[in-house]
């Protein structure tokens, strides 16, 4: 079994960032990001693409989590991506404000990154 690294922890405890960090390359780490409800041992958010990975993630209150995402190899998007997670109603913010539901989001997110190499 990996070792799973806790990011943060929400302002309650009831929520948390975490990810099974791999080592993609010499010294390149990706942090594939989960957010559990570990009471109820729930996985609220997790991306299927290992491949993205966590620059940061900072809580805005107890059910909201901002995270910056970043793609290996970054190559796409360099400065990353922030998307806004709201735990307890299970969708997403990002952009404009735009919402989504949360089963939407990585599918969302490689758009957005496709939209970056057009206008790139």
């Amino acid at each position: 079994m990996r070792d799973i690294e806790i990011l943060s922890l929400s302002p309650d405890g009831r929520y948390q960032v975490q990810a099974i960090p791999w080592e993609a390359g010499n010294t390149h780490w990706v942090f594939p990001p989960q957010i559990i409800d570990p009471q109820n041992g729930i996985v609220v958010f997790g991306l299927e693409d290992h491949l993205w990975s966590t620059d940061r993630s900072t809580w805005l209150s107890p059910t909201r989590v901002e995270l910056k995402l970043r793609k290996y190899p970054g190559d796409r998007a360099r400065l990353g991506l922030a998307v806004i997670i709201e735990c307890a109603e299970g969708t997403a913010e990002y952009g404009d404000g735009t919402h989504i539901d949360l089963a939407r989001l990585e599918s969302t997110l490689e758009g957005m990154l496709d939209l970056l190499d057009l206008l790139g």
